[in-house]
Parts: C-alpha cells; structure tokens; sequence
C-alpha cells in the first residue's frame, strides 16, 4: 500500500504517479501494467489549475468541477462517470446530499453522513459502474473532514479527475454548513496504470522525476 500526505492534489497525482510506475505491483495480467492500492491524504484541498502533464484539457477538468455540484452543462462533460456520479449524489427522492449536509448540521454525530453510489440492481452487470463506492464526512471542530472511497482509479488518465471532483464536491458541502474545508481522504483500492500507456507512462514518470 501506498500512502501520499501532501497538501494539494496536483502534488498528489504527481506523487501517486511516480510511486505506482516505481512501486506498484506487477500484475501480471493484459489489462494493468502496474496496480497498488493508494490512499491520500490531503491537508490542504484546493481546486488548482491542473498539473499541464497531465493528459486532460483544463477546460475538462473546469466542466466537471463545475457540474458535480451543479449540474449543468451535462452535456459538455467528457465522462460519464461523473454525470453517473452527481445524479446518485443529488437526485431525488431520498437525495443523499441533502442527507448528508442535515446530518452534518445535528450539534451531535447520531447518524453517519454518507452517500452510497453503487446500486446493486443496475450496476452488477454494466459497463458504466461507479468506481467511486462510498462519500462520507465529518465535523472537525469548525472545519468539514471528507473521505472518498473508489475501487480504482487510473494514475495516469483519471486520477487527478477524481481528486478534483470531489474536492470541488468538498468546497461545496463546507460552504453549504458554513464550516472550513478540512483534511481531504481518499482511498483507492487498485490505483493503477493500463498496459497500453506503459511507454507514455515511462516518459511521463521521467518528466515528473526531473521536477524533484
């Protein structure tokens, strides 16, 4: 397992990057070059412009920062995943955001705040399936503590992405509760990297390497 401490999440990316490419497992199959669990954990979450390597537009990356709270301009967002994400979050009935900040907002913690994005009955056989499993928060004096929790994530595509939706989704609730944003924890149980991108990765793993 691997554990970045950082305060931002292009830092982290750019840590879990090069760990994963150095340190991650061989998997041995045709699907992952390498695969290791990962967990973050971030003291100081912003929403920065992003790391220019890595490999989406910023432009992108704006429009779902923007819809994971907002829902707009659904149509402009490049990844059904997150469109998946923000209907499960937010929809009614029983919407678990709303949930989420009532629970928060009770002056003792009597019921858990969290949101749950897999459902059994549509998700067991689909190829668009949450990766993200679990979205759950507390209260830390007057800060808001969040924890993500997602079976993978792809170091090299996806993962900056995902740091940076849900601490967007992050900065929302904490304004939403009127509280500061505190630490961010995201847990990844297969951070890993496609065997396709084996050559660019190495390439990339280079490039970040020569930063320090």
């Amino acid at each position: 397992m691997i554990h970045v401490c950082t305060e931002s999440a292009n830092a982290a990316w750019r840590e879990a990057f090069k760990r994963v490419f150095l340190e991650g497992t061989e998997t041995g199959n045709q699907l992952y070059f390498r695969d290791e669990m990962v967990v973050f954990e971030l003291s100081s979450p912003t929403i920065e412009t992003p790391d220019p390597l890595f490999p989406m537009p910023a432009a992108d990356l704006a429009t779902i920062n923007k819809f994971i709270t907002t829902g707009a301009n659904e149509h402009d967002v490049c990844h059904e995943w997150t469109k998946m994400y923000y209907h499960r979050i937010f929809d009614e009935p029983n919407s678990q955001i709303k949930y989420m900040l009532e629970t928060l907002r009770e002056s003792e913690p009597l019921r858990p705040a969290v949101a749950s994005l897999w459902d059994k009955t549509i998700d067991q056989h689909q190829l668009v399936a949450p990766c993200t499993m679990v979205i759950w928060g507390r209260r830390r004096g007057n800060a808001l503590e969040l924890h993500v929790h997602a079976h993978s994530s792809d170091a090299y595509k996806k993962l900056l992405m995902n740091l940076q939706e849900f601490i967007s989704l992050h900065h929302w609730m904490a304004g939403q509760l009127g509280l500061e944003v505190g630490k961010y924890i995201h847990v990844l149980d297969s951070c890993h990297i496609h065997r396709e991108d084996e050559a660019v990765s190495l390439d990339l793993a280079g490039k970040l390497s020569s930063r320090g």
